[in-house]
């Protein structure tokens, strides 16, 4: 029977070695992938010599560098530069990060990217991290020619609540009273890597008593909610664990969940900023959202339920956006000095024509 096998075989390799048709390079038969420097595209996982992965690949890198340190931000988003080149939809690459022992999913690169591309993500889990761990894994079930997963550059940035540059989306002057559920669109919002957050703000003169209260706020861009919640997730924010960071500008007032006024269609929690409190003296307080991102939106939507009741000829309500970026860590992987890498994959398999008539 390995005869007939073998004449048939043979029979193959001389129509092929006839007609000059090339079936490629052979894998080396030593060794899986390796994560290795890449001239002029950062890092990746591939076979030794060859800038193309292998099979049942298991690599995966850790950082051991000098702290990352987070603590001073009050946001923090991460920047990922890479490209990605598969065999099939069973070879992708994870990013891990975490603050302690246990690492958290940030994201899985899968499919084929079109060169090089950016994957951006604020980081609002790892809030007040001194030291964040970052974990990345390559892995693969097919032996093909794809290039596999390269990575050029990993930043984190982070920003304060009430820095960068502001954008008004409007104002409410003395002369407007204005009640019900509010669709408004942002325009000039940056779009990119800058992170934003909105700004509520209401401010009044002496001896006056209005007030200004939202509701279910949420920010819509490209459809999708693009606002975290204060307790996680995106969404509408009812306010019902309490409200967002407020600055007072040096002056009384502040923003607080109460139902004082009847706030017309708005039930229960509610954030408010009222003078009743502080009668007799200028009054100016500010709220801030949690950061976001925004990114290629050509539509911004602000929706929220809202009473805006001025009582003097200096009351004002005005609703805008703060961006900003501060770099904290840039990686371009000039070395690998920082990275600790590990492959625990199986060895490519020899699938030459020699290796097939040898097994038999």
């Amino acid at each position: 029977m390995k005869t007939v096998v073998l004449s048939i075989i043979l029979a193959v390799a001389v129509c092929l070695a006839g007609n000059a048709v090339s079936v490629g390079p052979s894998p080396p038969s030593e060794y899986n992938a390796h994560w290795r420097l890449i001239p002029g595209a950062g890092v990746g996982c591939v076979r030794d010599d060859l800038f193309i992965y292998g099979s049942n690949d298991s690599a995966t890198m850790t950082y051991v560098g000098q702290n990352i340190n987070l603590c001073g931000y009050d946001g923090v988003n991460i920047t990922i530069q890479y490209s990605l080149e598969t065999a099939d939809e069973g070879d992708y690459a994870v990013v891990y990060l975490n603050d302690g022992p246990d690492y958290l999913l940030l994201h899985t690169f899968e499919g084929n990217t079109d060169g090089a591309t950016a994957y951006t993500a604020p980081l609002d889990y790892f809030y007040g991290c001194k030291d964040l761990g970052i974990f990345i894994g390559w892995y693969s079930d097919e032996t093909g020619m794809a290039k596999g997963i390269r990575i050029y550059t990993i930043r984190l940035d982070g920003v304060n609540w009430g820095d960068g540059d502001y954008t008004n989306i409007f104002t409410w002057d003395a002369t407007q009273d204005v009640t019900g559920h509010q669709t408004l669109i942002a325009s000039g919002l940056p779009e990119g890597i800058a992170m934003s957050c909105l700004a509520f703000e209401y401010g009044a003169a002496a001896d006056t008593q209005g007030w200004w209260a939202v509701d279910n706020v949420e920010l819509i861009a490209n459809g999708e909610s693009a606002l975290p919640l204060q307790e996680g997730g995106y969404g509408v924010e009812g306010f019902e664990y309490g409200g967002w960071y407020q600055d007072r500008h040096g002056l009384p007032g502040e923003w607080e969940i109460g139902t004082d006024h009847a706030t017309g269609d708005m039930s229960g929690a509610n954030w408010q900023c009222s003078t009743d409190a502080h009668p007799g003296s200028q009054y100016q307080a500010e709220t801030f959202s949690p950061w976001f991102l925004v990114r290629k939106s050509n539509a911004i939507t602000v929706n929220f339920d809202t009473w805006f009741h001025p009582a003097g000829v200096d009351d004002y309500a005005s609703l805008g956006c703060y961006s900003a970026e501060h770099e904290i860590f840039y990686e371009n992987f000039d070395d690998l000095h920082d990275w600790e890498t590990h492959d625990f994959g199986d060895a490519v398999t020899e699938t030459s024509w020699g290796a097939i008539k040898a097994g038999f």
